[in-house]
């Protein structure tokens, strides 16, 4: 098989299913309002990918979108990340970093410059003491609203870290928390066929029956759908199969089984 087009992260509104649409609307209300969103979702279920596609919807002339990753643990590498991303050049100390932050904030906004957007993916390895440094990172001076939005990413298990009392501060805070949701029966049909026609092939083609197998063990994330997808797919042309069927389906789940030492 010369190409699959089940190997590539697409990140494309057609492909999206209703949850993920409806996440990628919250997140744009957050942007607009410049408040504190929470996305979170299962491994796989496309949180990264709803953050490259809406930081390339934003106008590269209006918004200056700083992506970060849990790489950030601590209150200083927060800092200093987002410092680097706006080019500068991060101090050392938390006090110092902070006080860096806030007069460049300052000196932004006498001026024409762009929107700062923040992402924070992988937000579910945060510690609690980052996690709670948001407040403080998102509040100017006596300004009761913030000057720029931050959107968290991150494993369900987020949702419970934010529900702890520690971080009521933060919590209260949340202007918009979405999780997503695994895509239904048949939207999984549309995103596999989506896939197949993106990539100009007409054979073989998946059965109804290899779909609802797909779906049910996938759960509908996206990641899972795409890897029993493209190992099916690969099974069957090898056989020079014309319909990938739920036979085939079921001989790479049985594989990836033993593969993992299920």
């Amino acid at each position: 098989m010369s190409h699959n087009p089940f190997d590539t992260d697409t990140a494309a509104i057609a492909l999206l299913s209703q949850a993920q649409k409806e996440a990628m609307s919250r997140m744009a209300l957050v942007i607009e309002s410049k408040t504190l969103g929470v996305l979170t979702g299962e491994v796989g279920s496309g949180k990264s990918t709803l953050l490259r596609l809406l930081a390339s919807s934003l106008s590269p002339t209006e918004h200056q979108v700083v992506c970060l990753s849990s790489a950030a643990v601590t209150p200083h590498d927060l800092y200093s990340a987002i410092l680097t991303a706006l080019g500068e050049t991060p101090s050392y100390g938390l006090a110092k970093v902070k006080r860096q932050f806030q007069e460049l904030l300052e000196l932004r906004k006498g001026g024409n410059a762009r929107q700062i957007v923040i992402f924070i993916d992988e937000g579910h390895e945060l510690s609690t003491k980052t996690l709670l440094e948001l407040r403080f990172l998102m509040t100017y001076a006596l300004e009761p609203q913030s000057t720029f939005p931050v959107i968290l990413a991150g494993q369900a298990k987020l949702r419970s870290e934010l529900r702890k009392t520690v971080l009521e501060a933060i919590a209260q805070r949340i202007r918009m928390q979405f999780h997503l949701s695994g895509m239904l029966g048949e939207e999984c049909v549309s995103y596999v066929n989506e896939h197949m026609t993106r990539a100009g092939l007409t054979r073989p083609v998946f059965t109804t029956d290899a779909i609802k197998l797909i779906h049910a063990v996938s759960r509908g994330i996206p990641r899972m759908i795409k890897l029993l997808c493209a190992h099916s797919l690969h099974a069957a042309q090898n056989k020079g199969d014309n319909a990938i069927e739920e036979k085939h389906v079921m001989a790479v789940i049985a594989d990836l089984d033993k593969q993992r030492g299920v």
